[in-house]
């Protein structure tokens, strides 16, 4: 939240009003692409026994007869790509892996998807045991260093399977062009029009995505390929 202070520069009132609707913009994007590429996943689903689940494990969570994989979705188009940036994901999913490890609950495979603006080439490395030591899972708080993974008691052997487990993209298509392609794979599906593509089906599906995300029960935030190509038909401006 902004806080205005009363300034005589006045310049200093319309920068901070400048950067705020700036950031809420940013903010707004960022959930939009979420919602694209939980569309995307849903229509590349490839079985009538696969689902895509919102907001449960990750922000998007694929799950086939065989694995689940929970993806963390980040799109930063004005931002550099630090591993500060995913260090958070990261030591979230590893916290979730060691449950899996205690039996408490089922294991899954992990999955970063994000776009930024630069410095990709910081990732370029195959990440190793130590790389994800030192620059995922160490972390200072208040002037004391803190390892994640000696708090979780996770061995070597633990963190290569962890790693595994784990895909990083931090190249993801930027924002226009994975809206075409939410575009395009509705023409080709419903064999529709460029405009009924877009202001008919994609918004059908953007109100379902947005109706699911909201649901309070995680069992109500779940979606089959069958079920959005049954609902997004002709004479239904909503999908539920």
């Amino acid at each position: 939240m902004w806080k205005l202070v009363i300034s005589k520069k006045i310049s200093t009132i319309t920068i901070g009003y400048a950067m705020a609707e700036r950031s809420a913009v940013d903010t707004i994007r960022g959930y939009f692409y979420q919602f694209d590429l939980t569309i995307l996943s849903i229509l590349n689903l490839t079985s009538l026994d696969e689902s895509v689940e919102i907001e449960c494990t990750e922000d998007i969570d694929i799950r086939t007869a065989s694995e689940v994989t929970a993806t963390q979705c980040k799109y930063y188009a004005k931002t550099e790509y630090n591993h500060s940036v995913i260090k958070d994901a990261i030591k979230h999913m590893l916290s979730h892996f060691k449950e899996t490890l205690a039996g408490t609950k089922p294991k899954i495979f992990y999955s970063i998807y994000g776009h930024y603006a630069s410095g990709q080439e910081k990732l370029d490395e195959e990440i190793d045991i130590d790389f994800l030591k030192t620059h995922f899972l160490t972390y200072t708080k208040e002037k004391v260093t803190y390892h994640h993974h000696q708090d979780l008691q996770l061995t070597d052997a633990d963190l290569e399977e962890f790693l595994k487990r784990l895909t990083i993209n931090i190249r993801a298509v930027e924002f226009d062009t994975q809206f075409r392609e939410v575009i395009d794979i509705l023409q080709t599906i419903f064999n529709a029009k460029p405009f009924s593509a877009e202001y008919f089906y994609y918004n059908n599906s953007l109100a379902v995505i947005r109706e699911l995300s909201t649901e309070a029960a995680q069992k109500n935030r779940s979606m089959q390929q069958l079920c959005c190509y049954a609902l997004n038909q002709p004479g239904r401006s909503r999908l539920r």
